[in-house]
């Protein structure tokens, strides 16, 4: 039997998948990546998930709790 990694017991060779770049370009204003597709132009990637909310009071925390608030970032 041959001795085999767990994580590679299900990989498969990857299939290469055109890309039609044209599309794509820099948006200097937003500093980030949009896409046209059929004359319709949207961001390539979402740059935020929006606001988050983080409970920080620990077992040690006599003071009750202390929120925090902050935005996520790529």
């Amino acid at each position: 039997m041959t001795v085999v990694a767990f994580g590679l017991r299900h990989a498969v060779r990857p299939v290469p998948v055109p890309v039609d770049w044209s599309g794509i370009h820099f948006d200097p204003d937003r500093q980030i990546s949009m896409i046209t597709e059929n004359g319709v132009e949207m961001p390539a990637l979402k740059h935020s998930t929006g606001q988050t909310s983080t409970n920080t009071a620990g077992q040690d925390n006599k003071g009750g709790a202390d929120k925090d608030a902050d935005r996520t970032e790529d």
